[in-house]
């Protein structure tokens, strides 16, 4: 029973719960999860020494329920009324119970069935410490009255999304899923990304190649949210984040897009959708094939020699690693391409072992083209890379005969892994910041680039940042890389104008995290519509610049 001692804690704890969490835990209005972090005390402030004991578990079926104990007085006397039933979002849809005939320390009669449904209960949520319930019974009547967090549970956090309910030893998971198009919108094509590790979860939708203008998100056949679609430098896309624990420019990730059909609309009509799978695979498939120098951006691309089959006929095998993922993870690519063979389907093998097939199709003006992409992590459209190229031979088969083969240098060998900053990669010596000439690419390499590490002014001692700058043959890209500070968000200055912000997250590696534009922009990049050469780049938190530098021309 609530006690006078509950009643006395009552006020300081609310007031503690209020200024507390008001910080940490106010969530938008409107959408809201039920998750365990919900389980404690609840007081009603309105009404003397009464309240709620709430405790949210599972099921054996996995389906999440609730347990409610209202403490309250029955004609004066103190008494119990215990709910139960399922969750429905912000709320709790529970059936109410009443417990008579027992006696003090009654034996255990497991025939007995002492409980009697007396009438319905609805609690409701409006943030992390903030409710209210609504009853009907036969015993008390009807009615309603709010309810205040009085306890938390230690070492849980409460945000309202889904990441409450994610265990600290969970394993992270991931998926990638392309949104194909319905026919409506011809070209249309979308992807959407969800990942989940302890205490963060994140989805993504991106969207391109649709006609500007707003369009609806459905999740399982609800609404989950609008968005716009823009004019862009390369066509139109559109884009819609959730998170859990909510940030600034998100939505609130209050429902599990695992196992559901994710529909975009324009009206009425579906444009896109895709079903996700029940689980996702986990964070990086396992291990990384290889290593590649902490945070770097390198690249080898080798032509394949031509073994006669068809003299008119190439093809090329090209490597990059892509630094380090806001996870820690590194993030690496393998790709190999062939031109002007005739249509069908090769073998690649690599290192004497079949890899997969080229399918190769007809692009126009006489011309064919094939490609296979391998890439970790897994993305939409590429296969997983779990060997290393290095080193191995590279063979593209058509049946028992060799069309193309060579061996892809391995790290550290001429045209292999080399940093871009005046050595520069692959075959040449690419373009740094003691070159003459400093835009476009150097003639007859693929590649340029200058790196930077960024001072750090104290703020955070063992705090380091880096921001580098490369042109490739087809597009140009620009990174700044954080890492050893504390989480949460860190503006992005360059020459004096914010171009975004950098999300630090915890990874086993450290506090970490990144900001990618590129031109053209590829997904989970933001568009580089700016020159940051010869700019000075800060990064800044609560407008206090942690890390500064000049990027040179």
């Amino acid at each position: 029973m609530f006690s006078n001692f509950w009643r006395a804690a009552e006020r300081p704890l609310v007031q503690a719960a209020a200024a507390g969490f008001a910080i940490l835990m106010a969530l938008p209005a409107s959408a809201l999860e039920v998750t365990g972090s919900f389980s404690g005390w609840w007081g009603q402030p309105e009404q003397q020494n009464h309240g709620a004991i709430i405790a949210i578990s599972r099921l054996p079926s996995g389906e999440k329920t609730a347990a409610v104990y209202w403490a309250h007085y029955n004609a004066g006397t103190p008494t119990w009324l215990i709910a139960q039933g399922p969750i429905d979002g912000d709320r709790i849809m529970a059936q109410v119970y009443e417990f008579d005939g027992i006696s003090f320390m009654q034996p255990q009669s497991p025939e007995g069935d002492f409980g009697e449904a007396v009438g319905t209960m609805e609690v409701r949520f409006s943030d992390c410490i903030n409710g209210r319930i609504m009853f009907d019974t036969d015993t008390v009547g009807a009615g309603e009255f709010p309810i205040a967090r009085l306890s938390n549970q230690p070492g849980v956090a409460c945000s309202g999304g889904i990441s409450d309910d994610f265990a600290p030893d969970h394993m992270a998971r991931e998926f990638v899923v392309a949104l194909e198009p319905t026919g409506v919108v011809p070209g249309a094509r979308g992807q959407v990304e969800f990942e989940m590790r302890p205490g963060r979860g994140g989805f993504n939708v991106d969207v391109e190649n649709l006609p500007e203008g707003g369009y609806e998100l459905r999740v399982g056949g609800e609404p989950r949210g609008t968005f716009e679609v823009f004019v862009t430098d390369d066509g139109t896309a559109g884009h819609l984040d959730f998170r859990s624990p909510s940030e600034p420019g998100t939505m609130l990730l209050d429902f599990d897009p695992r196992d559901r059909m994710i529909e975009v609309l324009s009206g009425n009509e579906v444009v896109l959708a895709a079903a996700t799978p029940v689980e996702g695979h986990f964070m990086g498939r396992g291990i990384a094939p290889f290593e590649g120098p902490d945070h770097g951006r390198f690249e080898t691309e080798i032509q394949l020699l031509n073994d006669g089959v068809y003299p008119d006929g190439s093809a090329e095998a090209r490597m990059e690693m892509l630094g380090t993922s806001g996870a820690g993870e590194p993030m690496m690519e393998f790709d190999i391409q062939v031109r002007n063979i005739p249509v069908g389907s090769y073998s690649v093998r690599i290192g004497g072992e079949e890899r997969g097939l080229i399918e190769v199709t007809e692009i126009g003006n006489g011309q064919t083209h094939g490609e296979i992409e391998f890439q970790f992590p897994d993305e939409v459209g590429a296969m997983h890379l779990e060997f290393d190229p290095r080193g191995a031979m590279i063979e593209i088969l058509d049946g028992i005969a060799r069309l193309f083969a060579a061996e892809f240098p391995s790290a550290g060998s001429d045209g292999g892994f080399g940093m871009g900053m005046g050595g520069g990669m692959g075959h040449g010596g690419g373009m740094g910041p003691g070159d003459d000439e400093h835009s476009g690419t150097a003639p007859g390499v693929d590649f340029a680039g200058i790196a930077i590490e960024l001072d750090n002014l104290g703020v955070h001692a063992a705090g380091s940042a880096e921001a580098v700058y490369e042109q490739h043959s087809m597009r140009t890209v620009f990174r700044v890389h954080v890492e050893n500070v504390p989480a949460g968000l860190y503006d992005l200055f360059v020459g004096g104008a914010q171009f975004g912000a950098i999300d630090v997250v915890s990874t086993a590696q450290g506090n970490r995290g990144s900001l990618w534009f590129g031109d053209p922009a590829m997904f989970n990049e933001m568009v580089l519509d700016f020159d940051p050469r010869g700019e000075i780049v800060e990064i800044r938190r609560d407008g206090e610049v942690i890390f500064t530098g000049e990027l040179p021309i």
